[in-house]
């Protein structure tokens, strides 16, 4: 990415973040990242597209990098305590992409196209569900309801800031695993 394409980046990502979507202006990621207009249009069509690429694209770039992060060779219960620490550390910059592709998923924010490619994200995720939770979760929907509880974790740390210890978190997931494992579907 060049230099001019990433401070447009930057800039627009973080008033995104601060003012939302309907709240950012094109004029003012201008006037932050040092360009006039016809520069951001020529990297990015239009606000849509600008939205799209600084949350979207970067969060779908930005989960195998931190999934790559993760230990691969343990129990599903403790890669997911290691994911949700993991949160905790990430960077401002991956908080900000994390949050912001959040609050879109979620429908607080972002334009509906981004938004429909969030939820189909997350569809392949919980499609994927039962793989990832195979040695204790008998049936998809025993998955999707780890998966979606762990989420719930995640959104507290990005979205509310919330500090949970470690400890915490261990028990938080291990209760999660343990309702999975003891409901009668």
């Amino acid at each position: 990415m060049d230099d001019m394409k990433a401070k447009i980046s930057h800039h627009s990502r973080r008033l995104f973040d601060r003012h939302g979507f309907h709240g950012t202006a094109l004029r003012d990621v201008c006037k932050l990242a040092g360009c006039k207009m016809p520069t951001l249009y020529y990297y990015f069509e239009n606000k849509e597209v600008l939205f799209d690429e600084v949350v979207r694209v970067a969060f779908e770039e930005l989960l195998p990098r931190l999934w790559d992060q993760l230990p691969q060779d343990v129990p599903s219960q403790e890669h997911d305590v290691q994911m949700v620490i993991q949160k905790k550390h990430i960077s401002e910059d991956e908080r900000i992409i994390y949050r912001l592709a959040m609050k879109t998923w979620l429908g607080f924010d972002g334009s509906e196209e981004t938004r429909r490619k969030m939820m189909d994200l997350q569809q392949n995720i919980h499609d994927n569900s039962l793989s990832k939770y195979a040695d204790v979760a008998e049936t998809k929907q025993k998955a999707i309801f780890i998966s979606r509880h762990v989420t719930a974790i995640i959104q507290r740390i990005i979205l509310f800031d919330t500090d949970i210890s470690d400890e915490e978190i261990r028990e938080e997931v291990g209760m999660i695993f343990f309702a999975a494992s003891k409901a009668n579907i």
